[in-house]
């Protein structure tokens, strides 16, 4: 137990981001940003002229091999630093913690990733910086040759300290363990099995999470409603597209139904009757003669072809026009709400504790950020799309049905489930969905995983001469997969033909049901009649299922949601860009 204090004042209530504005931080592999040198030193303090980035260069001992470059300060470090050594590296690093005059100058191992050469030439420049007397510099170091000079040295071992002292106090210790381990190093004394080695070493800390996996951070979302109703909250500020686009879909789906109709209207146009033109025919109808009647037929179907024409016409402007709407509806939506969530996940990641991403991978951190708010319109925009598409379809299918021949509409409602399943064994069969996830992973010992592994080791596997034992591999894998292949394939042509078989008797079913019909009340119903209802309900269906297209798996996309909830709802044990705390004059 204990405090650390900075200015006589515990640190806990001081402001996080003006305390580490005063501190200068040096690490062990530093990390430059593509960009020139200028800029990388300047990084350290907003507002840095370039006296100060030379000034705080030259102290790091950093000046006269910058000075060498074409460019001089305006040279590219290139990706993470590569166009520098590491020892140059090193020293701008050092000028970049310099450049604000930190009261307070951390050390971490500042010299342990370099070379002899390298490591005798930053360490001068620490030298310097320390005895400048500029700055109170605290070091963390396992070369012990590196703080013979400091005015305290602290032993710390398991997170206590142990022992603390100048160096020539602490080499007075007879059985000290920093004498014991600087013995160790310089070779004239073992190392005793239980001592430590470690010097002034920072204590861990650990996160009270520990590392937690997405699946642990699902479950902290206990129920999908609260999942839910988090997402239409965060959609609020969208309603305005949610409903322009819920008008395009109510058009887009109403269309199909629409299809429908004019798709019986023209088939009974192009069947037309054209009865035997005779003597009695002609004295019934008043034709004069027969050239009469069927230029007369004629030109009733050319004016039923031109109107159906216009009918068509318009039908597809509708549909473009209601498509576009609801497209655009949903889709500014859908990305302004990732927008505003990628904005919100990314203020709430940077606002964490820096122990926060100690036990997180980065891969995890970009795909929260990336596809994971992707997700959460599955809980908003989707079931508003997929709801007024449907029903606009089904009831405007269903009303039309009802209206021509509501007998064969009752068959036609009881067939749906039917017709609904298969086609979407059939879709799904098209698109490929029924053979599982073609992003995941080859299982280990499959082909694929052979040819990937071999592949991404290919210059091992050539130094060891293992081409032909991998090949040997690859051809069994192969025929030990065989049998799979076939069971699968066995598998889909027996789902799919069923799904056929399914869809061909509901067919058959409609068009016998729908002749019965008609020969019971021939006074009452048409042949256009029994088209009408027919195609109605079926096209109706074609837009259900278009309906549920491309829809979002729930499962994946729930514990996505729950991943970017926790992050919008964790509290930061350090919060860096608070305005709480304490700022010394």
């Amino acid at each position: 137990e204990g405090t650390i204090e900075f200015r006589g004042r515990d640190i806990r209530g001081l402001n996080p981001k003006w305390y580490r504005s005063q501190i200068g931080y040096v690490g062990q592999e530093p990390t430059l940003f593509d960009t020139t040198i200028a800029n990388n030193i300047a990084y350290g303090f907003y507002g840095a002229t370039q006296s100060d980035i030379e000034e705080a260069a030259k102290q790091a001992n950093a000046h006269d091999f910058i000075m060498t470059f074409p460019d001089a300060y305006n040279t590219f470090v290139g990706e993470k630093g590569t166009q520098l050594s590491g020892g140059q590296k090193q020293r701008v690093a050092i000028a970049r913690a310099l450049v604000k005059k930190p009261k307070i100058l951390l050390l971490d191992e500042a010299t342990s990733a370099l070379d002899s050469e390298s490591e005798s030439v930053v360490q001068d420049a620490l030298d310097r910086v320390m005895t400048s007397g500029n700055h109170t510099t605290i070091v963390i170091a396992h070369r012990l040759s590196t703080i013979h000079d400091v005015d305290s040295i602290a032993y710390i071992d398991q997170g206590k300290v142990i022992e603390y002292g100048s160096h020539e106090t602490l080499m007075n210790r007879t059985n000290g363990r920093y004498r014991r381990l600087v013995e160790t190093q310089s070779g004239t004394k073992p190392m005793l099995p239980n001592s430590s080695s470690s010097i002034g070493s920072s204590v861990i800390y650990e996160d009270s999470d520990k590392e937690e996996s997405q699946e642990d951070i699902s479950e902290k979302m206990d129920t999908n409603a609260f999942v839910v109703s988090r997402a239409r909250k965060l959609a609020a500020p969208d309603a305005g597209y949610l409903l322009y686009g819920a008008c395009g879909a109510m058009v887009a789906g109403s269309i199909f139904p629409a299809w429908g109709v004019l798709f019986a209207k023209t088939i009974e146009m192009l069947f037309t009757v054209v009865v035997v033109c005779n003597d009695d025919f002609l004295a019934k109808s008043g034709f004069e003669s027969c050239p009469d009647y069927w230029e007369s037929v004629a030109d009733s179907m050319q004016q039923r072809s031109f109107r159906l024409g216009s009918y068509w016409i318009l039908l597809a402007v509708a549909f473009v026009v209601g498509t576009l709407a609801y497209m655009v509806g949903f889709g500014y939506a859908s990305e302004r709400l990732n927008k505003r969530l990628r904005d919100r996940t990314f203020a709430a990641l940077i606002r964490q504790e820096v122990a926060y991403f100690d036990v997180r991978s980065t891969s995890i951190i970009a795909s929260q950020l990336q596809e994971d708010t992707t997700s959460i319109h599955t809980f908003s925009g989707e079931p508003v799309r997929v709801i007024v598409f449907a029903c606009s379809s089904v009831f405007t299918g269903m009303i039309v049905a009802f209206s021509s021949m509501w007998q064969f509409a009752l068959l036609s409602m009881v067939t749906i489930p039917f017709m609904a399943f298969s086609s979407t064994r059939t879709v799904k069969a098209k698109i490929g969905q029924d053979e599982g996830d073609a992003n995941a992973p080859d299982p280990s010992g499959s082909p694929g995983a052979i040819v990937t592994e071999t592949l991404t080791n290919i210059r091992t596997v050539a130094a060891l001469t293992m081409e032909k034992a991998q090949f040997e591999k690859y051809k069994d894998a192969l025929q030990s997969s065989e049998e799979s292949f076939y069971l699968t394939a066995l598998k889909h042509g027996l789902t799919n033909g069923s799904s056929v078989f399914i869809q061909q008797w509901v067919h058959a079913l409609h068009i016998w049901w729908g002749g019965y019909i008609l020969s019971l009340h021939p006074d009452t119903y048409t042949f256009s009649d029994l088209l009408t209802s027919m195609f109605a309900m079926m096209f109706s269906l074609f837009g259900l299922g278009n309906a549920f297209q491309n829809l979002s798996d729930r499962s994946k996309t729930e514990k996505s949601a729950r991943r970017i909830l926790h992050i919008l709802d964790r509290k930061s044990l350090i919060d860096p860009l608070t305005d709480d705390g304490d700022k010394l004059d």
